[in-house]
C-alpha cells in the first residue's frame, strides 16, 4: 500500500468497518488526499480533506461488487483537467494528475474483477449442486420455449385468416361463422 498517514486508515477503518486490502493515491498535498482503495466487497475512491486536524470526506464514488458490471467505471479527463469517474448515476470528480484517467479505471476495474473471480469459484459441495439445478432449470425452459405446437397452431390459425381474406376478396362466397370474421 502506498504511503498515507494512519489518520487516513483510521478513517477508512472507522467508514467502512474494515482496513482496505489495496490502496493507491491520486493526489496528496497538505490540506487534502484523494485516494483509491479496495476493500472486500467494493472499491471506493474518496475525495478527503482536513479541518482542524479532523478528517471530511469530501465527496467519495463507492462502486459495490454486486452492482459492477465489466468496464462500468467510466471515466474521461475534463477541459480543465480535472478527471471525472462515473459509475450508474454516481459521479466524482478528482484533481488533474499526471496519470492517466485510464490507469485509474484500469485498477478499479481490476480489483473488481479479482474479487469477482474469487466469489465465482464454488466453496462447497451444496453450491455445486446449486448452480447444477439452476442450469438443469434454465435448459428445461428453453426446451419448452423450443416446443414448437404452439407456434403451428398460431401458423394454422393466420394461414386460415389469410385464406378467408382471399376468398372474400376475390367474390367466392363462403359459410362463415361469426367466430372466423
Amino acid at each position: 500500500m502506498e504511503d498515507v498517514s494512519p489518520e487516513v486508515l483510521e478513517w477508512i477503518l472507522e467508514t467502512f468497518g474494515e482496513e482496505p486490502e489495496a490502496l493507491s493515491v491520486w493526489s496528496i498535498d497538505e490540506d487534502m488526499v484523494q485516494i483509491l482503495y479496495r476493500l472486500s466487497d467494493k472499491v471506493v475512491i474518496s475525495d478527503l480533506s482536513w479541518q482542524d486536524d479532523k478528517i471530511l470526506e469530501e465527496a467519495s464514488l463507492v462502486v459495490r461488487l454486486s452492482t459492477w458490471k465489466p468496464k462500468s467505471i467510466l471515466t474521461r479527463r475534463m477541459p480543465d483537467g480535472f478527471v471525472r469517474f462515473a459509475h450508474r448515476s454516481n459521479k466524482i470528480l478528482l484533481a488533474p494528475e499526471v496519470r492517466s484517467d485510464q490507469w485509474a479505471a484500469g485498477l478499479l476495474e481490476g480489483w473488481l474483477s479479482d474479487m469477482h473471480g474469487a466469489q465465482s469459484i464454488p466453496k462447497s459441495r451444496a453450491q455445486r449442486i446449486s448452480g447444477i439445478k439452476r442450469q438443469r432449470d434454465t435448459v428445461t425452459k428453453l426446451i419448452e420455449q423450443a416446443n414448437l405446437t404452439k407456434i403451428r397452431g398460431e401458423i394454422d390459425f393466420i394461414d386460415h385468416r389469410l385464406n378467408t381474406a382471399n376468398r372474400r376478396l376475390t367474390g367466392e362466397r363462403a359459410n362463415y361463422s361469426s367466430s372466423e370474421e
